[in-house]
Order: C-alpha cells, then structure tokens, then sequence
C-alpha cells in the first residue's frame, strides 16, 4: 500500500523502497522498487509519456522493480532489476532451492499508464541475480501480486488482487482478491477469487493442513477473512464452484479502508491487524463518523470471533505488520499526528504479551522523516524495513529504504 500511494506521486527528486527481507544462508534477499538514482549496480531508465490533457511529452524516470543481495552486515552485494520499459515494482520473495522468486507487479504496455493499471508479475532470479524466466497475470485491467509462499512438491501459492480500472464498470465474478498456485517452472496449476471487482484484495496469507487462510479487504471499511480448500482451483464453467471451493469467509466491518493488512498463527488463533472503528458517531444522516485505532482481531482457524484489541483508543493509528515473538506480538503501523490529514505521519513498533493480552507501555518512535515502517522481519537478528520520507521541497520528496535492527 505504500509504494502504490507514494509511487504516484511522480514529482519525486529520488525513489527507493524494500518491500520484504528474507534470509538466504548468511546472507539477506530483499525486494522492491527504485529509480537507481544512486545505484552502483543499476543504470537510470527514462520513458516518454504525452500528457492526454496538456499534449505535453514528459520524460519520466522510471521506478524498477528491484532484488538486492546483502551480506550479514547488510552492505550491498548486488542489485539487479527487473528488465521492463516502463514502472515495476516487488512486493514479496521467496528462496528456493536454485534461486529466487519475486512477486508484483508492471506496466506491460504504454497505455496503462494514463489508466493507472498493471499486470501482476512472477520472476524467477538464479542464485547470482541473473532472471531466468517471468509470468504475467490479469484476470480484470488491474492486477498485483503481493505475497509468495512455499506450497511444498516444488509449488507456490501468490496471492494478490484483480480490479477494474477507475470508472470502470462491468460485472465480472472473477475479480477481487486472487488466489494462484504455481509450479516450478512458473506454470499455472490452479487459480480462484474472492471480493467485490472494484476493491477486493488479499495481503496476507496462512497455510493449514486442509487449505489456505487469507485476509485483506472487501469493499470500504470491511476486513475480510478467508479459508481456501487445498484444492482452490475453479470451474471457469461453473459459477457456484467458486464458493465451494470457500470452506468458510468472514467480514469485519469496521475497518478502515485498507482493511486487514496482516497476520499470524499461534497454535489454533489468528490473529489479524489493521485499523479498528472505535468511534460510534454518527453524521446527520445518520451515518457512521469512524475514528481509527490500531487494533488486533483475533479469530480461530474454525473462522469462530474470539475479540479484539485497541492499542490505546487513541485515534488514527493503524498496524501493517505483526511477527510472532514467542511469548508476545511484535507489530508495526503508523500514527498520523495530525487527526487523520495524511499530512505527517509517523511510524511505530508496539508489543503485545501474549500472556495478559496487553500491549506495552512503550512505543518505538520512528523519527520525524521516517515516512513509514512498511514491515517487522524476524531472522537471525530482528529486523524493520521502511521507507524514509526526507528533503521535502516544493519539487517534491526524496524516498530512500531502509533496514535498522532492533533488540
């Protein structure tokens, strides 16, 4: 969500974001997006776009997706890209047994750049970096990938979303939050959806023995939390095999408009974060004033509601990540400072011990340019991944990645 708000902002003097860390041996594999301004290993890419109303003919510097290998002290190895003519950008990878995979997304053609559209992407890098093969995806005009896991017998399961373009209209049921399953070659083996063809979307996903438990959103302020079969693939003949393929699905209504951004699972409770409504305020039409708290919604893997908690029913704060710490919740989000402005927003990392369900005391405060904490990673050492938002002028922002460790 953070590349996608902040990556349309085009008048930028510099663009470099990490999206996900993995660990590969003794090494770090990490994915996202930059214009390589500042790169050693990557040169600067520009393409011409005519402005429809203006006729003006820019030459806009495009962001590539990137994959970049650290040492155990985090210094650069290499970086490489993904080799396409106009904007990419990774979102998750995953190390296999030859190399790696990384997942997004990419304006294949010129004429999704007016419409604001992409294509969800699959890449395939060797052990050195060098790409060995990419798959597209699009089912409706737009289209992302925004995880990857290991499915086991050499296949992957990517999640992702589907959406009509900007007043696009239509009633296709094919749209939403996606569902695909790969094999090692990057052939299709199975694909299914859930959620409205105009917001629809899955974030994060679990698997289980008998399936897959996603969570994302679905429509305005409703989370959404779903449990695929094992055998997720559809009847493209057959409408009604998409919801038999649904072992079970569940809304929260009181979300914000990014719904469920994350989640883990602790023996047989899941627990889901994002934005919680803590306001029962209404308008004088009677409708909902909401007022946002960073909250965890705890479910079962039976899809039963076990309850919730506000971090501090304080407003306009939201959590994007959570890692299992053993006996406590890592989690990350971010405070708007100004009551919901979007103007200055600041990033935090908050506990929650397991054995009382309570959040600490303390919140790590970013500092006043970090931009966001877009994910807590748990590897050999414990790791935050964000993008800072610095040198701010009337042009425009400078974004750069970043990792800092903590204890």
């Amino acid at each position: 969500m953070l590349v996608m708000k902040i990556s349309s902002e085009r008048k930028i003097d510099h663009f470099d974001t990490l999206n996900s860390l993995i660990m590969a041996d003794d090494t770090y594999i990490g994915v996202g997006e930059s214009d390589f301004d500042n790169s050693k290993y990557v040169s600067k890419k520009y393409y011409e776009y005519k402005d429809p109303i203006t006729k003006e003919k820019l030459k806009l510097l495009a962001n590539q997706a990137k994959i970049v290998k650290y040492d155990k002290d985090m210094n650069i190895l290499w970086e490489k890209s993904f080799d396409n003519k106009y904007d990419a950008t990774f979102y998750d990878v995953l190390k296999v047994s030859d190399g790696y995979l990384a997942v997004g997304s990419y304006v294949s053609k010129y004429e999704q750049i007016e419409v604001n559209t992409r294509d969800a992407l699959l890449v395939k890098y060797d052990l050195n970096g060098k790409m060995l093969w990419h798959k597209d995806y699009s089912v409706l005009s737009d289209t992302e990938f925004y995880k990857i896991i290991d499915d086991g017998n050499d296949n992957y399961v990517v999640i992702g979303q589907s959406i009509y373009e900007n007043m696009e209209m239509g009633t296709h049921y094919t749209g939403g939050g996606i569902i695909v399953r790969y094999d090692k070659d990057g052939n299709l083996l199975a694909h299914n959806n859930y959620g409205g063809n105009k917001s629809g979307s899955f974030s994060d996903i679990i698997k289980v023995n008998d399936g897959y438990i996603v969570c994302g959103k679905d429509g305005l302020n409703y989370g959404i939390l779903v449990k695929f079969k094992n055998d997720f693939d559809r009847d493209e003949k057959d409408i009604n095999l998409i919801t038999k393929k649904v072992l079970w699905q569940r809304t929260y209504s009181n979300t914000d408009q990014i719904g469920f951004s994350g989640m883990t699972l602790i023996d047989d409770t899941i627990y889901v974060v994002g934005a919680i409504n803590i306001s029962k305020e209404k308008d004088e039409k009677d409708q909902p004033i909401y007022k946002y708290d960073a909250g965890i919604v705890l479910y079962n893997t039976s899809g039963k509601y076990l309850g919730k908690y506000s971090l501090n029913d304080d407003v306009y704060h939201r959590f994007n990540s959570v890692i299992n710490n053993s006996k406590e919740l890592i989690l990350t989000g971010i405070i708007d400072v100004n009551n919901d402005k979007k103007e200055k927003e600041e990033s935090m990392i908050v506990k929650f011990d397991l054995s009382n369900n309570k959040f600490s005391d303390k919140e790590i405060r970013g500092e006043k340019n970090d931009y966001i904490i877009s994910r807590i990673v748990k590897l050999n050492n414990n790791y935050i991944i964000g993008t800072n938002k610095d040198k701010c002028n009337l042009l425009g922002c400078e974004y750069q990645s970043f990792i800092s460790e903590y204890k």
